[in-house]
């Protein structure tokens, strides 16, 4: 069975657009409940769909990444303060690209995605707008960071802070990325497998 849920609410739209409120769960062992994370998944998908802002997609890239790091064994315990921050960074995060107007932080976004096409003929272009921030967006978004930090740049840093995400909660979400991508190499599998396998459990995913 789950444990308590650990629940978080964010978002007001700071264009003047009506509040958005946005829950998600998560319990320390998501996978290991044989289906009791669907469940409550759905559940909580319920909940974010009476926003009339909120999108079935976005709400299941999240719910997405957390199982996969959840899979991994990796997520901080219930109910901790890092806990809270990774699903609000999340949350966030997704919103700050989703949402923000700072032609500094789409133009990071687009040479982001610039690089990652370069060697990677696959991903397309626009997918962080078709698919909200997907293992991919966010993979291509730490890798990118790695060379060109965007916490150096004032103006990004301030898009990022307008949907308050800190620069401790994207070095949270990175070392999270990092950690659950080498525990699946030990075990012989790809993080991207993990996170597809979960995305079609999700709102969006079958799609």
């Amino acid at each position: 069975m789950l444990a308590s849920v650990c629940c978080l609410v964010v978002g007001s739209d700071l264009l003047g657009e009506p509040h958005v409120a946005e829950a998600f769960g998560h319990s320390g062992h998501l996978t290991d409940s044989q289906g009791s994370f669907e469940l409550y998944a759905k559940k909580q998908s319920r909940v974010l769909l009476m926003s009339d802002r909120a999108s079935s997609n976005m709400i299941g890239t999240i719910m997405t990444l957390l199982a996969t790091f959840d899979e991994a064994g990796i997520l901080p315990p219930e109910g901790t303060a890092q806990a809270n921050q990774v699903i609000h960074g999340l949350i966030q995060l997704q919103s700050t690209l989703m949402k923000s107007a700072s032609a500094e932080l789409s133009a990071y976004q687009m040479a982001a995605e610039d690089s990652w096409l370069k060697d990677h003929q696959d991903m397309q272009n626009g997918v962080l707008q078709e698919k909200g921030l997907t293992l991919r967006v966010l993979e291509t978004l730490i890798i990118y960071d790695q060379e060109h930090p965007m916490w150096n740049d004032p103006n990004i840093g301030s898009a990022m802070q307008e949907f308050n995400v800190s620069e401790a909660d994207w070095l949270f979400i990175v070392e999270l990325f990092h950690q659950a991508d080498s525990v699946f190499l030990e075990q012989g599998r790809s993080i991207h497998a993990v996170y597809d396998a979960w995305r079609m459990k999700f709102p969006g995913g079958k799609n």
